[in-house]
């Protein structure tokens, strides 16, 4: 296995994906606050690739931001995301807010272990994983 690749994500048609998601009154802020983050997090260049999604919701002005998608291809890029969103949740100053995860696209080993990484990088931060294939 070369350094720069994932086991299972390493080849060019298979992508390891990492959703956030936000609940609550103050989900767009939290959402935006990541997206920024990530987005200006020089150390997460080349490696990992964000997204935000929207959605169209009945009654909004405009669509909203629904979620913040890192897209990730090398180990370099699994291995310096959990550092940046601890990063990240450490900056907040007020409580951390409650983000679920979710992983698509690693077999549930890599899964289990990834979203063990963004856990212990913010112990006690109402983080969910969930799991996906």
């Amino acid at each position: 296995m070369r350094e720069a690749e994932v086991p299972g994500v390493g080849s060019a048609e298979k992508r390891l994906e990492i959703r956030f998601r936000a609940e609550g009154p103050d989900q767009q802020e939290v959402l935006r606050s990541l997206l920024g983050w990530f987005t200006d997090d020089r150390s997460l260049r080349g490696l990992v690739q964000v997204e935000r999604t929207v959605t169209d919701r009945p009654g909004r002005m405009g669509p909203e931001l629904d979620s913040v998608l890192a897209v990730i291809s090398t180990a370099v890029g699994v291995l310096q995301l959990p550092l940046s969103y601890l990063a990240w949740r450490q900056s907040r100053r007020s409580a951390a807010p409650s983000v679920t995860i979710q992983v698509v696209g690693a077999d549930p080993t890599e899964t289990e272990a990834l979203l063990r990484r963004l856990r212990d990088a913010s112990p006690g931060n109402g983080s969910s994983g969930e799991p996906g294939t």
